[in-house]
């Protein structure tokens, strides 16, 4: 893994927003390209409508743009490689923080991981409805996940994108995402069902997608938590170290 922090860091960023822009485009969003990466909008008041990738130098004129793109509120996710002269721009257009985000990354090495295939895989495209209920009961705490419409979908089957499922005694207890892009393996969206917790799935998980993605090439991997959480821990008990931190600004 690079030791240039700027280098890095805008390969980690393009990795995300080139991600996120495959997700939006294949749930049916719009994109809006600006200062390296993307503004991505899934419908009015979407929690995923957002900016992120941000890196390059931003115009006042551009980011009225993106501001009328997104609509209110509108949300940008933002590294401190991004471009210094942004962050007076905010102030002046009357931004504020919104909440802090950790981005965690480790080099693929030669780690002999393996995964169990009773215990996590990938989730086949006809388990979409599984995966994203699984997930999203994760997400907010719900056991009866089965009964839970996911608030948002993210289409399994894309090229150089995987859900991963984890079981218990054969049953789904938990899930989280793999994307590949320009040899960076993205790790997201993890979520497990809060019985099935403590008995180190969400650990069993991210070695299942970093075999995964070293078998194909990947030479270092990223994910992003908030602060001081379980998955923050996870993360780190997996070799994940932090990268650097991320902000979101919203207006």
């Amino acid at each position: 893994m690079s030791n240039d922090f700027l280098g890095l860091a805008r390969r980690l960023e393009r990795a995300q927003a080139l991600q996120n822009d495959r997700f939006n485009a294949a749930s049916g969003g719009r994109s809006l390209s600006i200062g390296g990466g993307f503004a991505h909008f899934r419908g009015e008041g979407h929690p995923l409508n957002q900016a992120l990738g941000l890196i390059e130098p931003i115009t006042e004129a551009a980011l009225a743009e993106v501001e009328a793109f997104l609509g209110s509120p509108t949300v940008l996710e933002l590294s401190p490689a991004a471009d210094p002269e942004l962050w007076p721009l905010l102030a002046r257009r009357g931004y504020r923080l919104h909440q802090f985000q950790q981005l965690w990354a480790r080099p693929l090495g030669d780690e002999a991981w393996t995964p169990d295939p009773a215990r996590t895989r990938v989730a086949e495209p006809a388990e979409s409805d599984t995966y994203h209920r699984v997930v999203a009961g994760g997400f907010f705490e719900r056991d009866d996940w089965r009964d839970f419409d996911p608030p948002f979908i993210t289409p399994l089957g894309l090229t150089d994108a995987w859900g991963f499922l984890a079981f218990i005694d054969g049953e789904p207890a938990g899930g989280g995402m793999l994307g590949i892009v320009e040899g960076v393996a993205l790790l997201s969206g993890d979520g497990v069902i809060p019985r099935f917790r403590g008995r180190g799935l969400q650990k069993a998980l991210i070695r299942a997608r970093l075999a995964f993605a070293r078998a194909r090439g990947c030479d270092v991997a990223c994910a992003g938590t908030a602060p001081s959480t379980a998955s923050q821990r996870s993360y780190e008990a997996c070799g994940f170290r932090a990268a650097y931190p991320k902000v979101e600004m919203a207006r």
